[in-house]
């Protein structure tokens, strides 16, 4: 009886010991970086120009709603410019804060507006296709104020305290390396939206786009 358990105990740790994993465990430094394209702090400007309409309502209640004081720019050209401090959590997601402004005009009216908020910017094909890791997409939601203004004297237009929000898709390609980050330029397109209750502006915008990323 006992070496009968002697010999059952011996075949149960060496079954034991085939069952543990003996394969080689992967250096930290050979694991996938979080960071292999964008870290540290960003830093980006974007300058373009594109179409918008403006309408609405001085802002007073007494004249909101009423036909009589309602105006409507029709189609505009203009240009408009975004500076924005981020942070790169990853190399799939940035995020921070955006200042923006733009101004429009046809032959009857021009139409002024800034604002700033939070932004956000995403990477979704950095792990899919590398070849297109600088290949983004932007939100961006804040608060500001914009007008209305006829070139006319004695014209009513519109002005308000509003919301901002915009969408879009970006490519950036790395160009230089200083102070211990990269440059990446390239083109960007994009929707923005201002609403209140007396005044609104939609437009959409092709801006080139210059950021700098604080790390590799």
């Amino acid at each position: 009886m006992l070496a009968a358990g002697i010999a059952l105990l011996a075949v149960t740790q060496g079954a034991g010991a085939a069952a543990i994993a003996t394969g080689d465990v992967t250096p930290v430094n050979d694991l996938p970086a979080s960071h292999q394209y964008r870290s540290g702090v960003v830093l980006g400007f974007t300058f373009g120009g594109g179409l918008a309409g403006a309408s609405g309502y001085p802002n007073d209640q007494l004249k909101i709603n009423d036909p009589a004081y309602y105006a409507a720019s029709g189609m505009m050209a203009g240009t408009s410019s975004t500076f924005f401090v981020m942070g790169a959590l990853s190399d799939y997601v940035s995020f921070g804060f955006w200042y923006g402004r733009g101004f429009f005009r046809n032959h009857d009216w021009r139409s002024n507006g800034d604002g700033g908020g939070l932004r956000v910017e995403a990477f979704p094909l950095v792990g899919l296709f590398p070849a297109l890791h600088g290949l983004g997409v932007l939100a961006q939601f804040g608060i500001g104020g914009g007008d209305l203004t006829a070139v006319a004297p004695g014209v009513s237009g519109s002005d308000g305290t509003q919301s901002y929000a915009a969408g879009g898709a970006f490519h950036e390609w790395s160009f230089a390396h200083l102070l211990g980050g990269h440059l990446g330029l390239g083109p960007c397109v994009e929707y923005d939206a201002i609403w209140s209750q007396s005044f609104e502006r939609h437009g959409l915008v092709a801006s080139a786009r210059l950021v700098f990323y604080g790390g590799p």
